[in-house]
Formats: structure tokens, sequence, C-alpha cells
């Protein structure tokens, strides 16, 4: 087959989410379809040693002004698949290109990892968000397949959506190479040592998002403190980009900001590194349609304390702890709790929540992947 897949996030200079997502799915493809041709559309460009592609694997790059009214989707990419006579088209970034009535084009696959921008009440001013209420309702139509990445997003897409269960295939995302490797001896001393002052910390991934739930972690963690002025912890919070500076206020309005600190964009080894220098990860976020962090961390063999709510708990299962990520008082009590009781039971318990976390691959999640292409093409 030849395979078209939307890499626009791949390309970035610090990808994240939906960007790892693809590099990720692209790197398995080289060896599981050696026999299949993939072209990469994607806007912006990169080195070429910063994402390396098999010889079967081809960069189209493809731009079109207008961004802010997604007109590379929207009247390039229909465009394009027709003339590269793809046979099947995977929308990664939970979009894809509109159907001409009367030139159709190839069966196209859709990666929902979610659907939380249609209803959640955040980031309205965001044109991403705008875009993605408006045509989500189209993509679920025009999709051949679609790809979700838990049972809980499968179930809300098909219950705002109506879209049939037997179109929606879950695929678990997979977990870098480098988590699933495990933290080379020394990692985590290292990392206490260079991040926090070689101070026990825990650890949690934020985001400015206000649905990442950080305000509330820190007015949580200036409870916790209160509590126990006594410990000796910091709180390492990453992943806020040019948003820290607010975020630093709101740790000073807490009371905790020397108890705090807020580390650059870690590559994976560092994030490795610091996972396993951490006593106890938190993850407080509202909503997700899955909690990768969750597995990172029992993968990597570091308790977790996380939300109670949406696909958290299928990430996490019985090796988890949770709380109502709502409820200030409810994190404070998981976190004093975590520190006092879970890391300690955690032990027992370690080997089978690190066999959990690293039964997420990305070679499982390639193979389940290109049997949906399969499975559309098959469809036409």
């Amino acid at each position: 087959m030849r395979i078209g897949i939307d890499a626009r996030e791949a390309f970035r200079p610090e990808p994240r989410g939906i960007g790892l997502y693809v590099r990720n799915l692209v790197r398995e493809f080289a060896t599981q379809a050696p026999g299949d041709e993939f072209r990469l559309y994607h806007q912006l460009t990169l080195p070429k040693d910063a994402f390396p592609l098999a010889a079967n694997q081809r960069a189209v790059h493809t731009d079109l002004p207008g961004g802010r009214f997604h007109s590379w989707e929207r009247v390039q990419m229909p465009w394009r698949l027709r003339r590269d006579r793809v046979d099947v088209y995977h929308g990664t970034y939970n979009t894809l290109p509109p159907r001409w009535r009367l030139w159709p084009g190839p069966p196209m696959v859709v990666s929902l990892h979610d659907v939380i921008v249609t209803y959640w009440p955040d980031d309205l001013d965001d044109p991403f968000v705008r875009y993605a209420r408006a045509v989500t309702p189209r993509v679920v139509r025009d999709a051949t397949l679609i790809v979700t990445v838990s049972e809980w997003s499968r179930r809300d897409i098909c219950e705002r959506f109506g879209a049939d269960p037997a179109k929606v295939r879950l695929s678990y995302n997979g977990l870098h190479p480098l988590v699933l490797a495990g933290a080379p001896a020394g990692a985590g001393d290292a990392a206490r040592a260079r991040f926090a002052e070689g101070r026990p910390y825990l650890f949690a991934i934020g985001a400015a998002l206000e649905r990442k739930n950080t305000g509330r972690l820190l007015q949580a963690w200036a409870m916790a403190r209160a509590r126990r002025p006594d410990w000796p912890h910091l709180l390492l919070v990453s992943g806020l980009g040019k948003n820290v500076d607010r975020f630093r206020e709101r740790a000073q309005q807490a009371g905790v900001l020397e108890h705090v600190r807020f580390l650059p964009y870690l590559d994976q080894a560092d994030l490795v590194a610091v996972y396993a220098g951490a006593e106890l990860c938190v993850y407080p976020s509202l909503i997700e349609g899955w909690g990768l962090p969750v597995g990172e961390s029992l993968a990597i063999g570091t308790p977790v304390v996380t939300s109670n709510t949406s696909a958290m708990p299928e990430a996490g299962g019985e090796y988890a702890r949770y709380f109502d990520p709502n409820e200030v008082e409810s994190m404070a009590a998981a976190l004093v709790d975590g520190i006092e009781n879970y890391v300690a039971a955690f032990a027992s318990m370690r080997q089978a929540a690190m066999a959990r976390g690293r039964s997420f691959t990305w070679a499982r999640a390639a193979t389940e992947v290109l049997a949906v292409y399969r499975d559309a093409a098959a469809a036409r």
C-alpha cells in the first residue's frame, strides 16, 4: 500500500503528544511494513538527522498560506492525496481533510486521541479548538475507521458523536524505548543532584492549560506542606514553557515558591532520569483521553498518584493511587498519604507495576494501527 500520514506535529523541533505519537509509529512501521510506502506530509522542515526515515518512507513538504484558517488541510491536502494516489490516509491530529463529493479520494483513518476540546470550556480563543469543534462531526462521519487510545475515549466518541462502536478501534499508546529500557544506574541520583539540590522530590508534568490542573497542584502542595513543614521534599514541575512565570506567581501566592522548581523542556533521557529520581509522581489533570505520564511512571518503577477521572484509572490500574482533581483537599491528602504510606507499600508491587507499564509498547501499537490501515483499504 501507499499510506499517507499527517506528520505535521512530528516535524516540530521539540515534539510533544501527537508529534511523538507519529514519530514512534513511523519508527515501528520501518520494520513491520517494509513492503509498504509511506508519505509523511508536513509543513515545517527539520535537519535530516532530527527525524530519520527508512528507505520506504518519504517526507513530503507541503505548505499553504492561511494556517489560521487551516488551508493546508482544507484546500491542499484533498488535492495532494488524490494526486499522490495514496491507498489510505491517516489523520493523526484529530482531524481529516474534507471529502470532495465528485472526487471523494482514498479511505481515511483518523486518530481521535480524545474529543475533549469539542466540549471542554477551556481555550475557546485557540483557533484549533474552534476548528476542531466545527469539523469533528464531519471527521467522525467521513472516517472509514477511527483509532483512539482508551476505552474511556472510545465510549466518549460514540456517546457524543453517535459513532458506530465497531468503527472505533482501540490502540493504547506505547511508551518511548528509553522509558521501556528503564533508567540507567545512577540516573535518579544524578537527577536529584542536578534538579533538586540533592533533596527528595515529587515530579509532575504540567501544562499551561487549566484542565491540566497545575494551579490546583500548587495549592495542594502548599496544603500538604502546611501539615508537614518538616519535609525536605521539593515539587518539580516541567512542561510549562513560556508560561512558567504565571505559575511561579501562583506558587508565590500559595506560599511554596521556595519548595517548587520549574524545569525546562526535558528530552527523553532527562525525563527518564527525573522519573527515576522521584519519590512520587503526580498527574493532576482534570480530564485526559489517556494518561501517558501515569504509564511512564509505572514503567520506570516510581509510584504515582493521579486523578480518579476519565482515562487515568485505566492507565494506572491497581498500582496507582487516586484523588478527586477538583478538590484541593483530596489532592493534598493523596500527596501526604503518598509520601508517608504509598511509597513504602509500592515496593512490594513495583515489579508488577513495571511489567504493566512496559506492556504499552509502540511495537504493539504499530501492529494494531497497520491492521486498521489494511481494514480501511479493504473496505474501499
